[in-house]
């Protein structure tokens, strides 16, 4: 993945794939908790937020944002280094998952990603390839400061992620 077209495609494929999981998917088995883990309805909680949080913060208009201070990490440098800091701190992801016992239904929560997704797409329509390194969009919780470019490569890989194991969750 070398430019912000290719990133958007595999963004938008990737936001396919969760989506068709519903198929396969009923509500019980969303609910289903295994033990230490995240039952499917938490885990697509967690990829709602922070996919809306890449949403947010994408349509953010130039004049709220800062310069960047870095030049873009690529997709690998950006994967590696969630990769390594993500084994020093592994229950980070746990922090903005929704704590309170619910019961979640799967339209609902269908309907929620695909806003979701569909914002996040609709918000990376405003960059290109110039604009997309020159602005910081967020300083996540690992990897720091990130330009528009890495957090676009960032959600492709989080949300490729999560594809994974939402896959296992719905076989």
């Amino acid at each position: 993945m070398s430019n912000l077209d290719s990133a958007s495609q595999a963004l938008a494929e990737a936001f396919s794939a969760v989506e068709a999981l519903f198929t396969q998917v009923d509500d019980e088995k969303i609910n289903f908790k295994p033990s230490e883990k995240w039952s499917f309805g938490e885990e697509m909680v967690h990829l709602i937020m922070s996919t809306n949080g890449t949403a947010l913060v994408l349509a953010s208009p130039d004049e709220r944002l800062l310069p960047s201070d870095h030049a873009s990490r690529g997709y690998d440098a950006i994967v590696d280094e969630y990769k390594a800091k993500l084994l020093l701190n592994p229950t980070i992801g746990q922090a903005i998952a929704d704590k309170a016992g619910k019961t979640y239904q799967g339209e609902e929560l269908k309907a929620s990603f695909a806003r979701a997704a569909q914002n996040t797409l609709l918000a990376l329509k405003y960059w290109d390839e110039a604009k997309v390194d020159q602005w910081m969009v967020w300083k996540h919780p690992l990897l720091g400061k990130m330009t528009a470019r890495e957090m676009v490569y960032f959600t492709v890989y989080h949300t490729r992620h999560h594809l994974a194991t939402l896959s296992v969750k719905a076989a």
